[in-house]
């Protein structure tokens, strides 16, 4: 069944080696060299991936460190706000209360000067009276040392100290 023929079989081994060298030069090699540069796109997108992967996450981790500087800062600033308002608001507390205090310390000095301005006027007004009622009951002129006697005794009748104080409430 199998023919043993060698010449046949020389050839045929000839033809077949003569296949692989073409193949091998035209097919395999250029096949080889393609798989070969698919396989080095296929790692050098899978470093630069690897790489961007790593810049994100470092990114990602500068952005959260710089977002935590951020916010802490904005509590300061908040904080640093917050006292001034406190401090420039018990400020003008402060000065209000004084300024209140001034004005109310001026109306009682002013009161004040008003009673004393009162009273005088008053003992002038009596003086005039006791003096005019004397000269009547007299119905003479009295001399300047009578007229200060007769004032004064009628102004020891006359409680200043009470008119004061009433008037001070």
């Amino acid at each position: 069944m199998l023919n043993e023929e060698w010449g046949l079989m020389v050839w045929t081994l000839i033809t077949f080696a003569l296949a692989v060298a073409i193949l091998w030069k035209y097919a395999f090699g250029p096949l080889q060299r393609i798989i070969d540069e698919r396989r080095a796109q296929i790692r050098e997108s899978l470093e630069t991936a690897e790489a961007t992967r790593d810049e994100a996450a470092r990114l990602l981790a500068e952005y959260q460190e710089t977002l935590a500087s951020v916010r802490s800062e904005a509590e300061e600033i908040l904080g640093r706000s917050r006292k001034a308002g406190e401090s420039t608001r018990s400020e003008i507390v402060e000065e209000a209360r004084r300024q209140a205090e001034r004005t109310l310390e001026k109306a009682h000095e002013q009161i004040d000067r008003d009673v004393r301005a009162a009273l005088k006027e008053l003992k002038e007004q009596v003086a005039d009276l006791t003096l005019m009622a004397t000269e009547r009951v007299a119905r003479t002129s009295l001399s300047a040392a009578d007229q200060k006697r007769l004032i004064d005794e009628a102004l020891a009748d006359i409680e200043f100290d009470e008119l004061e104080a009433k008037g001070a409430e």
